[in-house]
């Protein structure tokens, strides 16, 4: 269906005139901000050179305070969490698939590339916040629990699943109280949750294209259900509307209600975002038939979330991105957009859907439509082990036990953002050893803000990238002896046998059990992993030779 109202984010641009307050760390500022995350920062040899921070929204939600997360040290941790990982992989991974000539990418290829992409993010992404937490102050400690992330699920005909990631499960805080987790924690420790997609728009990351970032969010608020890792059906708007239940509201009632929670006279004056999937074309011909424009794009439909509804964001008709009617897409994108959503004052329902039906190639999108609640057996106990089996549509309440518990979530811009266009890429200058990285930060008293960083790299740009590689890179080539020596000679370092912890966390999530400071490896699903693709025979020989050589990180 051929209309005005359906157009691509790329061609039909956002434009942000909005308010923007902008402030300028001071030289002392600046000195202080190094001082606070030198430990992080001398990680990858490197300084602040300079930081703008530009507020969009400063009207504050008294819903929530900051909690916890008033420590500064805490709360800009996550931004530097998000930007870092972000410059690692501009830096290293950006536009890969590009170099290779186009008769060589095969989609093996492609997906081992976007592997790599979310290996680098993750890899820096966690190494900031274990970091920080182990540097911490006694009487200002925390335990960060990672407990939503994305890239577990398997993608049939598109992806193998278990991409590298920060997996559930996950701990970050000083060796002692990992050891104790579990068990009661001293009172002095404050107990974080976190979610995290650690690339969101990854096809766009190898590619270089707009609108790939890296995104996180820490709360005080415990995680009391976890979301099958399957896709999610989703209403949304930047405004609070009544909850509905999705199974007795057609497309056209619930377009009224999101309609109505502007205050809008009819749907003709709403957007709503969807990703570019053949599944989508029947809601958006009908959408568009009732007045409703359909941006769309084609990766990536986490931050159309986080900035539904933000004053002064429009497209060249007009209109504001306003809400997302029954899109789908993976679980883990919809919690972490719409904790900060939520906090700005917006509200979101999602619906379980079949990931198994929707990525059939046999059948045409209104067939995908009609089948996205056809759920496969696994789906069913996947649905059943979160406990959704009675309640299949949820909001972030039943995710969360206190949505407005102290929190900040962050999103680092590894290329151009045509969803909120003052966020720029990465950019590096090799002569003048500078990086540079936007950051969209939405914390839980409402406020939105972008900050602009700046960094100097100590030595050179190259060796700073080389701090910023995972540990695997440099033994994909290794075996038998050599291999061996490699990772015995991380083990023997004390930041790299952490950097290795990481990566190896990180990447065999799926095979781990993880017992407090220790793990139990899963030497069959291992292999499981090996037979449909998702690890490879190098995988596992880096296994067994850190089962020889860390003998004290396993418990088998």
């Amino acid at each position: 269906m051929k209309t005005n109202l359906r157009y691509d984010i790329a061609d039909e641009r956002l434009s942000y005139k909005g308010a923007r307050q902008e402030f300028s760390f001071s030289r002392d500022k600046t000195i202080e901000f190094n001082h606070r995350h030198m430990a992080s920062l001398s990680n990858y040899d490197i300084a602040l050179d300079a930081c703008s921070i530009i507020t969009l929204c400063d009207r504050i939600s008294h819903n929530s305070n900051l909690g916890a997360l008033r420590n500064r040290q805490v709360r800009q941790s996550v931004i530097l969490s998000a930007g870092l990982s972000a410059i690692a992989v501009g830096l290293h991974g950006r536009g890969s698939v590009n170099d290779i000539p186009k008769d060589h990418i095969t989609k093996e290829l492609t997906n081992n590339l976007k592997r790599a992409n979310d290996r680098t993010s993750a890899q820096v992404m966690a190494e900031v916040l274990q970091t920080t937490a182990e540097t911490l102050p006694v009487g200002e400690e925390v335990l960060i629990e990672s407990a939503i992330t994305e890239g577990v699920r398997v993608k049939p005909g598109k992806e193998a699943g278990g991409n590298p990631t920060i997996a559930v499960g996950a701990v970050f805080g000083k060796a002692r109280h990992r050891a104790q987790y579990g068990l009661s924690m001293p009172r002095n420790v404050t107990q974080l949750s976190m979610g995290n997609d650690v690339i969101d728009g990854t096809t766009k990351s190898i590619k270089g294209l707009h609108s790939s970032l890296t995104a996180l969010f820490i709360t005080e608020a415990n995680v009391k259900r976890h979301l099958p890792d399957i896709y999610v059906q989703r209403w949304m708007a930047g405004a609070r509307f009544e909850k509905f239940n999705p199974r007795e509201v057609n497309l056209g009632e619930s377009a009224e209600i999101l309609a109505g929670a502007y205050r809008f006279k009819g749907v003709d004056k709403l957007s709503a975002f969807f990703l570019d999937r053949s599944r989508h074309y029947p809601a958006m011909d009908e959408l568009n038939k009732m007045g409703v424009a359909t941006p769309f794009d084609k990766d990536g439909d986490l931050m159309p979330a986080v900035v539904l509804g933000l004053d002064g964001l429009a497209f060249p008709d007009e209109r504001g991105l306003w809400s997302m009617i029954g899109e789908i897409g993976g679980s883990a994108e919809w919690a972490v957009g719409v904790l900060p959503l939520v906090w700005r004052g917006g509200e979101a329902i999602g619906m379980l859907t079949s990931q198994s039906s929707l990525t059939r190639k046999d059948l045409s999108p209104e067939e995908l439509w009609k089948e996205r609640f056809h759920f496969t057996e696994d789906e069913f106990m996947q649905i059943q082990d979160a406990r959704f089996e009675r309640k299949p549509y949820f909001t972030i309440d039943d995710i969360i036990d206190d949505p407005f518990a102290g929190g900040v979530s962050a999103f680092g811009a590894i290329t151009d953002n045509y969803l909120m266009p003052i966020m720029e890429g990465v950019k590096a200058d090799a002569k003048k050893n500078r990086i540079s990285v936007s950051v969209l930060v939405v914390n839980s008293l409402g406020m939105v803000e972008c900050w602009q960083l700046r960094f100097k790299c100590n030595q050179s740009l190259q060796k700073t990238i080389d701090l910023m590689v995972s540990p695997k890179e440099a033994l994909e080539d290794l075996s038998g002896a050599a291999l061996d020596k490699a990772i015995g000679k991380m083990l023997e370092d004390e930041r790299l046998s952490r950097r290795f912890w990481i990566f190896f966390t990180n990447e065999y999530y799926p095979a781990i059990i993880p017992v407090r400071d220790k793990m139990v490896l899963l030497h069959k699903a291992v292999e499981t992993l090996i037979e449909r693709g998702a690890l490879n025979e190098k995988d596992r020989e880096i296994i067994a030779a850190s089962e020889r050589l860390a003998t004290d990180w396993f418990i088998n």
